[in-house]
């Protein structure tokens, strides 16, 4: 299989594997390509976090995504998707083999959005709730 090709700034992307699941990290911008499942599997991993080592700054460059971003996996053209929740992050997934990706710092973004909520962030949101009613 040939190397993967980073869809954001062309460099080739380097296999990177933790808790037995491999992806792809662009040694350029920091980005990271899940294939289909992948990100959902590590988000509920501790410590899975330290795959993203590049610098958010980097990563907020390449949000931009141009018209015909292709999939480094499968070339067809990405689709920028929004996960709203305590970070807001645009991302890129292909409609075909369902890879995702990710720019720098967006995954650590992607599992905090995903983390079980405490106790106290439940009595916060309560309370946010409660007041926007009170207006």
């Amino acid at each position: 299989m040939s190397q993967l090709v980073c869809p954001k700034c062309r460099a080739l992307l380097n296999p990177v594997v933790y808790a037995e699941i491999e992806v792809d990290r662009c040694p350029d911008c920091g980005g990271i390509w899940f294939d289909a499942q992948e990100a959902e599997d590590l988000k509920t991993i501790k410590g899975s976090e330290s795959l993203d080592a590049g610098n958010p700054e980097i990563g907020e460059q390449f949000n931009e995504m141009e018209e015909d971003t292709p999939c480094p996996r499968c070339n067809v053209s990405l689709r920028g998707m929004l996960d709203i929740d305590r970070y807001s992050i645009w991302y890129e997934q292909c409609p075909q083999c369902r890879g995702m990706w990710l720019d720098a710092g967006e995954f650590k973004q992607f599992r905090q959005n995903f983390r079980p909520k405490t106790w106290r962030d439940r009595v916060k949101k309560f309370f946010r709730w409660k007041k926007k009613r009170s207006r």
